[in-house]
This record gives structure tokens, C-alpha cells and sequence, in this order.
């Protein structure tokens, strides 16, 4: 994976707009949560710290980790990253959902038994990810009441109220709980993301959760319920678009 040295972001005041951003999206709410917690829910992503804190969660709380991901946006960085960490070739992890590369990693590591997973293999966007989850526990009959999420953190924000927004006429409560909040010069930082995808995701975001005509919120797409921005994330982020427009898109 290639790591990136973030030399567009050494200005202080631009470094300092993105950590905010960051530190906006990787909500983190699992310290609200009880002490039981029914399942772990991991979402598909490149950033595998997060694999290994939804199954620490999972033996923490001796309950199931649901794996949920098809192939999407995040399969190809998390290929990079995971024929990185097993040592082998891209090319042997071809055609391989996100959920079914996880397992593939927990079972050479042994984090955790086989049968405390749960695969969906379908789903190939944020909303797929909550309504196949939500298909998949039906399913099986399960019906969870604490739930903790686990998602790239810089994806973490829109995943909760994605969850919030598709399970609204379930009692299920959900936590969120990133592996960590980012910010530039980290080594956990640039060992995560490529420069690239780093800026597409501070830039991508803040628009997607929105709540206006081209956002995710009721007043656009519908995807999220209305989720309030504070003021001076908004501000941040005009100044970053501001100098890296051309990272804006996924």
C-alpha cells in the first residue's frame, strides 16, 4: 500500500481544518452503550484496524460479529491491503465479497471461532450494508437489541445514521465505535489510507451528509435522516475543497 506523506496538508490551518473533519466523521458513541452487547456489526472496508477491534469487541462480549459487504467502493483497497498482510498476490483474493475477504483474515489470525460469524455477501453500498443486515438477522431469527458498529472511520458518521435511518421501526439500538479518530502524521493514519483516497473520503462525506437537494438527507436522496453539521465542520471543509477540489469525487 502506498503511503502517503500528506505534503499538500502542511499548512497548519488546512491540517488542522482536516483533522476536525476527521474527528467529525469517526463518531464515536459505544461509551453510551450498555454493558451487553447483542452483535458486532463490521462493514466492509480497507482499513483493517477495524477488523481487529470489531473482534476484540466480539470476544469482549462474547456475542456474534456480523460481517457485511459485497463488492463495492471499498474492495479494492481493502484487496491492497489484506494480500499486504497475508502475503499473497491480489490476484488470489479475485471475486471475493468484502464479508468473505474479512473471514479470510480472521481465520489465518484465529481472532475469533467461525461460528461466531455472520456473513452477508450482497450488499454493495451503505444502505445495502443496513437493510441486507437487517434481512440476514431475520432470517436467522435473531433479534439483537444493542448493536455496535464498526466502519473505516471516516465513514463511521454516515454508516450509524444510515443503520439509525434504515432500521427506524426497529427497537434495535445502535453504537458506533471506530478503531480510532485519524489525524494527520499518524503512522495509523498513513498506513490506512493512500493520500488519495484519504482526501476523497473528508471531501466526499460532508456532502453526502447533508442535508440538501444533491445530499443523502430527506431533502435530497433519502438514504440518512437530517443530521446536523456543526458550523465550523462546514467552514473546514469549504477550505479544503477550496485547495483539493480534484480529490472531491469517488
Amino acid at each position: 500500500m502506498t503511503h502517503p506523506d500528506f505534503s499538500a496538508l502542511e499548512q497548519p490551518e488546512i491540517r488542522e481544518a482536516a483533522d476536525r473533519i476527521a474527528g467529525y466523521l469517526a463518531l464515536t458513541s459505544v461509551d453510551d452503550a450498555p454493558n451487553r452487547i447483542d452483535l458486532v456489526c463490521l462493514a466492509g472496508n480497507g482499513v483493517l484496524a477495524c477488523v481487529d477491534h470489531a473482534t476484540s469487541l466480539a470476544r469482549q462480549h462474547d456475542c456474534l460479529l456480523l460481517i457485511t459487504g459485497g463488492i463495492g467502493h471499498s474492495t479494492p483497497p481493502l484487496v491492497a491491503a489484506l494480500a499486504s498482510r497475508l502475503d499473497c498476490a491480489p490476484s488470489a483474493l479475485a471475486d471475493l465479497s468484502e464479508a468473505e475477504l474479512i473471514s479470510r483474515l480472521i481465520a489465518a489470525d484465529s481472532l475469533i471461532a467461525r461460528d461466531q460469524i455472520i456473513l452477508e455477501t450482497r450488499s454493495t453500498n451503505t444502505g445495502e450494508n443496513a437493510a441486507f443486515t437487517r434481512d440476514t438477522l431475520e432470517e436467522l431469527g435473531l433479534k439483537p437489541h444493542h448493536v455496535v458498529l464498526v466502519q473505516d472511520p471516516l465513514l463511521q458518521r454516515r454508516t450509524d445514521a444510515t443503520f439509525h435511518h434504515v432500521w427506524r421501526d426497529h427497537p434495535t439500538l445502535f453504537f458506533s465505535s471506530p478503531p480510532f479518530t485519524p489525524r494527520l502524521g499518524e503512522a495509523v493514519t498513513s498506513e490506512s489510507w493512500t493520500e488519495e483516497r484519504y482526501l476523497s473520503l473528508l471531501l466526499g462525506e460532508i456532502p453526502r451528509l447533508q442535508d440538501t437537494t444533491t445530499g443523502y438527507g430527506p431533502r435530497g436522496r433519502g438514504f440518512i435522516g437530517h443530521v446536523d453539521i456543526p458550523r465550523m465542520i462546514l467552514e473546514d471543509h469549504a477550505r479544503l475543497a477550496a485547495r483539493f477540489t480534484t480529490h472531491a469525487t469517488r
